[in-house]
């Protein structure tokens, strides 16, 4: 869920030691699927829906010409939840700068609020895991301070890349009634 009452500055955070983020059960009536080619308009689609694009057809132009030219890799890297087969959600498992990306986290927003994602971000987090990462880092925003509270479970901690991001964490820290300017200090 992306608040767009909030200036939207871009922020980062990293976890050190994925083994020792919690796993979430996926809830039985779902499933969960792999990337297979043409699921770049499903994917195109659900962040639409989570608000990261205005339209579908710009989600699918900057999948190809700047997240994932190509689809190698992702069949073991982008997953899908389903609900009686139809995608709603999706997460990657995603190649680092020296450790796993957590990449492209969305929920359709029919979907959202109903508890799904958590299971969503271990799945992905298990599966970096599974491919060998210890850590992660994952790039995200102040419109989602929601999400960012979720990452904090996980042992997401802010980062602070340059000195302007600053601002953002005191309005996520505001928003979500957390402490992350004293995570960077020091």
């Amino acid at each position: 869920m992306m608040d767009r009452s909030v200036p939207m500055i871009g922020l980062a955070m990293a976890c050190d030691d994925l083994h020792a983020a919690p796993i979430f059960e996926l809830p039985p009536r779902y499933g969960v699927r792999w990337f297979r080619p043409g699921d770049e308009y499903l994917w195109a689609e659900i962040e639409r829906s989570a608000g990261e694009f205005e339209n579908t057809a710009d989600a699918i132009k900057k999948f190809r010409n700047k997240y994932f030219p190509t689809d190698e890799g992702l069949s073991e890297r982008m997953l899908f939840l389903t609900e009686n087969g139809a995608a709603f959600a999706t997460a990657t498992a995603w190649y680092g700068e020296g450790m796993g990306r957590l990449h492209w986290v969305g929920i359709d927003a029919a979907h959202q609020g109903r508890g799904l994602s958590r299971p969503l971000v271990s799945l992905a987090l298990e599966r970096l895991r599974a491919l060998g990462h210890r850590s992660a880092y994952l790039t995200t925003q102040t419109a989602s301070w929601v999400a960012i509270k979720v990452y904090c479970e996980f042992g997401f901690r802010p980062l602070l890349r340059d000195e302007s991001e600053r601002a953002g964490w005191e309005i996520v820290s505001r928003k979500t009634n957390m402490d992350f300017m004293k995570d960077l200090e020091g």
